[in-house]
């Protein structure tokens, strides 16, 4: 079975590819923000569509002609998906693109071998020097397009999409169910020995890490010095910033080694439709979410089976018992 499979990595480059990566970012936003204001022009005659491109924008703005022209192209896509999403309801109108959000990315494609790795460094179309990166993975697969991302333009990313063929995993003839619990995320069925996500020393930190992010803030104030001139402030900010990164980053690592591991060992897995999610708590329902939808991809990844089914409410104590009856009175 062939998927298309993303790999990210963290990349260092210096200060000239970074200076580029901040170039391109401000002319692909530039391009979907003037290809969004004509198409909401042409939205206000009666018609769909804009027959502005980005190579028309090009003569107009010849600084343009210094970038990845893929790049280019890829934002007009992404601006005729956000139409078509938002034409078929399920999102709202494309909104403008701006340069204060904190994260930026703009996506090139792989044409003629333009994006490839060489001995731990990425090559990418429209840079002639290679970047470094922290390549700890290997892809397997056919490198279709590279998306560059960055945070504050400081801390760069790379997101590679491969086109890759992924093999069934052995049947184990195993069923187990799976429901939400707040404390560990979820419970299984059957008495397994797995490990559960432990983030008490990070966590302690944050708590710590914020409470001096407090008190920066106080002093800021009595000294009648706004925030975004504050040193000790912003300093403090970008600690609790990589702490909180670094706590989210455990939580997703979990998740994916968890998912994994239960599509390998299970042919079918029975999951909670419904939960009722609890406010205030160590998991909640956006890290269920992000549970159920790995588990979703890899069980169709790799031939494995998953069954949704409802639980009754308030039966916390039992769940498990009863998620196992349910999933066997419905095996086939």
């Amino acid at each position: 079975m062939k998927v298309l499979k993303a790999y990210k990595f963290r990349i260092y480059p210096d200060k000239a590819q970074i200076q580029y990566f901040i170039q391109t970012f401000g002319c692909v936003r530039f391009t979907y923000n003037h290809l969004l204001h004509a198409r909401q022009v042409a939205l206000q005659k009666g018609v769909a569509w804009s027959n502005i491109t980005p190579a028309m924008l090009k003569a107009d703005y010849p600084f343009l002609k210094k970038t990845d022209s893929l790049a280019l192209a890829n934002a007009q896509r992404n601006l005729d998906r956000a139409f078509k999403n938002y034409f078929s309801n399920r999102a709202g109108f494309p909104k403008l693109k701006t340069k204060k959000s904190s994260w930026q990315s703009y996506t090139t494609n792989n044409q003629k071998h333009t994006i490839y790795f060489q001995d731990g460094q990425l090559k990418l179309p429209k840079l002639k020097s290679l970047i470094a990166v922290n390549q700890h993975r290997k892809i397997k697969g056919t490198i279709k397009s590279a998306t560059i991302s960055a945070k504050n333009n400081q801390l760069f990313f790379v997101s590679i999409l491969c086109l890759e063929e992924i093999k069934p995993l052995p049947k184990t003839m195993e069923n187990i169910g799976v429901s939400y619990c707040p404390y560990h995320l979820f419970q299984l069925s059957k008495p397994l020995n797995w490990p559960s996500l432990e983030q008490k020393n990070v966590q302690t930190l944050l708590e710590k890490a914020n409470k001096k992010l407090q008190v920066r803030a106080t002093a800021a104030k009595k000294r009648d010095v706004r925030l975004e001139k504050a040193k000790n402030y912003q300093k403090q900010k970008v600690k609790v910033e990589k702490l909180r990164n670094a706590r989210n980053d455990q939580c997703k690592d979990y998740i994916d080694q968890a998912t994994y591991s239960l599509v390998r060992d299970f042919d079918t897995i029975y999951l909670e439709r419904r939960p009722d999610f609890s406010e205030n708590k160590k998991f909640c329902e956006s890290d269920w979410s992000f549970f159920v939808r790995k588990i979703l991809y890899k069980a169709s990844w790799y031939g494995k089976q998953v069954i949704f089914i409802d639980l009754p409410k308030g039966i916390e104590s039992n769940k498990s018992d009863l998620i196992e009856q349910l999933g066997q009175k419905q095996s086939p």
